[in-house]
Formats: structure tokens, C-alpha cells, sequence
């Protein structure tokens, strides 16, 4: 594959998966925010929820910093990681009268509050923030419908290449021709996210890493050397 075909599949996986830089831009989210909401602004530690499922969905919340996951416990008693959300993401976009899933923060992580008054308000009063909204929602629902193609049809290393993908598309960070990937989830993230067993998480990224496609400087960090070479593998080539 050559530099620009690996470019174009990191950006057309982008563009489905991803959202706009951010809903709120300049004043927005003031305007959006409820006169009562003296501290909009919300610090999560590493494993804080956010929310829990059936709570009333009184607000939505950007992401400013950090990453939130978003997750539900089945019956059987395991997790199951439906998305993570990145800063300028939206966490309860979609949510009718209550969240229909747990969102906790996977590290240290800056949200900001809006309600869900002040969002229906501005939609009725500001024609492009109605449509940024509408991109938004349109973005989520279809990353949730590519997710959901990828764990019932992929293999485990086409699985773990698509996350690599995904998170490279996003990531803005160059170490010469490499991406570099910061990884804050665990690999019981990942695996919990993506359908797999730690094992099978930790020996698929150890292959990826054996074979020149990513270096791991540390666990934290994953350094993409062959983007061409992911998406191939992710199927998105």
C-alpha cells in the first residue's frame, strides 16, 4: 500500500468512527448550561463513574480532557466496553429519558456539564449548532454500527489492528514517519471493548509488535511504524 492509500484508510476509518473537534465552540456551552450550574467543569480520578445506567439523563458532557469509557455488565456478570469517548467527544448524546449504560473515566479526566434544557434550547435557536448536533449523532450511531461489524466478523489481530487504527486516526502525535498512539486503557480495556481475553489482547499486540507493524515503548504507548500495513490487517485497506 502506498503513503497515500495508508493516509486515506486512516482517514476515511477516521471520518465514520470519529466526531467534530468539538459541539461547543466559543461561547456555546455557556449559553447551553443551566443559570443553576455554578461548576460546569467535572474532574474524574482513574475508575470514577461518571453515571450510571438508569440514571436520569438530566445533561450530556464533553470531553476535555482525558478518555471515558462507556460500558454495560451483562447478565452473566462480565463488562462489555461499548465505545470510549475522546476529548471534543459527547458522553449521553443519544440518550432518551435515562443512560442506558455506565460511562467512567479510564484515567484522570476533565468533563464539561451541559444540560440537556440549555442543549434542546440552543437547537432551537441556532440553525448550526442543530447541525453540527445532527453530525454528531449521525457519527455516533454509525461507529457503533462499524464496531459491532468488527466484533462479530473479524479475527482477534484484524480486531486489535482496527482499535490501533482508530486511535492512530485520532492521534495528532509524529515520531518521524511513525504515529505515535497514547494507550491509556488497560489491556482488560481493550479486550473488554473488542471481545477478546487479556491473553489474546496482550499476544495479538506482541505479534503486531514482533512483526515491525507497531513498537511499544512503553504500555502506555503504542508507536504505529507501518499504518499501510494496519489496515491492512484491520481489513480496512
Amino acid at each position: 500500500m502506498t503513503a497515500v492509500a495508508a493516509n486515506h484508510a486512516i482517514l476515511t476509518r477516521s471520518d465514520a468512527a470519529g466526531f467534530e473537534s468539538s459541539l461547543f465552540r466559543g461561547g456555546d456551552h455557556n449559553r447551553a448550561s443551566n443559570a443553576g450550574d455554578h461548576t460546569n467543569a467535572i474532574q474524574l480520578g482513574g475508575r470514577e463513574d461518571l453515571f450510571l445506567e438508569g440514571d436520569e439523563a438530566t445533561h450530556v458532557y464533553e470531553v476535555t480532557e482525558g478518555v471515558v469509557c462507556l460500558y454495560r455488565i451483562m447478565p452473566d456478570g462480565n463488562r462489555h466496553i461499548l465505545a470510549f469517548r475522546f476529548p471534543g467527544d459527547i458522553v449521553g448524546l443519544c440518550s432518551p429519558a435515562t443512560y442506558g449504560y455506565n460511562a467512567q473515566a479510564v484515567g484522570d479526566t476533565r468533563v464539561r456539564r451541559i444540560s440537556r434544557a440549555g442543549l434542546e434550547r440552543m437547537i432551537d435557536e441556532r440553525s448550526d449548532f442543530a447541525r453540527r448536533l445532527l453530525r454528531m449523532a449521525t457519527a455516533e450511531l454509525n461507529a457503533m454500527r462499524d464496531h459491532l461489524t468488527c466484533l462479530a466478523s473479524k479475527s482477534a489481530e484484524a480486531k486489535v489492528a482496527d482499535f490501533l487504527l482508530m486511535l492512530a486516526g485520532r492521534s495528532t502525535a509524529r515520531a518521524g514517519n511513525a504515529v505515535v498512539v497514547n494507550l491509556p486503557m488497560t489491556r482488560t480495556d481493550i479486550g473488554d471493548y473488542l471481545g477478546l481475553t487479556i491473553e489474546t489482547v496482550s499476544r495479538t499486540i506482541s505479534k503486531l509488535r514482533r512483526t515491525g507493524v507497531i513498537d511499544l515503548p512503553r504500555t502506555t504507548q503504542v508507536v504505529v511504524r507501518s499504518t499501510g500495513r494496519l489496515a491492512e490487517l484491520a481489513g480496512a485497506a
